[in-house]
């Protein structure tokens, strides 16, 4: 019963964790305000699950996946009050416009839409922002963009996987290069996007790998951003 409630999204936490390390990373410490920032991540991103099984049930038995949705959402903001007082509520409000559009998606348009997953990775790398928010490092929305549009662009590799449509293939290749233009517009660094090369492989040759060697290849390629942010910074 309990075991319904545990997000078994594994790329999901992988994303997490990543963008977590960034904060770190970028945060150049470690503190117990960072680490609690992480355990609360780890319950927003975990109350999905109960969220999902709430929308599931039929309006007479929601009673119990609701509780246990919003009792994760009360302390995992309990644990970022130290956040709150840090930076105050109007400096962080409009980050929380992530998570709501994001969960208006997953009702309105399902899990699966395109448009859920896409917000749901960039959500994923808010936690990047929040880490190094939270370990003293001031709210990094550069930080958060860039992780963001590394991550987003495996919403597509997988989509290409999964319906081999030849429109998902050129939105990939467009994406990648549509990144690497505004990086550098912005004057960020493109190597960080070198991993994405995959992406555009894949895109043009679709090479036969299965989902589960799928999921390893984008971990691979998460941990050699991270050590390209390391080397470069970003």
């Amino acid at each position: 019963m309990v075991n319904r409630y545990f997000l078994k999204e594994y790329g999901s936490w992988g994303v997490m964790t990543i963008s977590s390390m960034a904060g770190l990373i970028a945060g150049r410490q470690v503190n117990l305000p960072a680490l609690a920032s992480v355990l609360s991540l780890a319950l927003l991103i975990n109350a999905k699950q109960a969220f999902t099984v709430w929308m599931r049930t039929p309006p007479g038995k929601r009673y119990a996946p609701g509780m246990i949705f919003i009792l994760q959402v009360l302390v995992a903001s309990a644990l970022l009050i130290p956040l709150f007082q840090q930076y105050g509520v109007l400096a962080l409000l409009p980050f929380a416009l992530f998570p709501a559009t994001y969960l208006l998606s997953l009702k309105v348009l399902g899990e699966h839409a395109i448009q859920t997953e896409v917000l749901g990775f960039i959500l994923l790398s808010l936690s990047a922002l929040v880490v190094k928010a939270a370990a003293g490092g001031g709210l990094d929305a550069r930080l958060f963009f860039v992780i963001a549009v590394f991550f987003t662009a495996g919403v597509f590799r997988v989509r290409i996987q999964l319906k081999k449509e030849w429109l998902y293939r050129a939105i990939m290749i467009g994406y990648v290069v549509a990144s690497v233009v505004l990086f550098l517009s912005l004057g960020y660094r493109p190597i960080l996007l070198l991993p994405l090369a995959d992406n555009l492989i894949f895109a043009v040759t679709r090479y036969r790998v299965g989902l589960a060697t799928t999921g390893w290849i984008e971990m691979t390629k998460g941990f050699a951003f991270l050590l390209l942010m390391v080397v470069f910074g970003y």
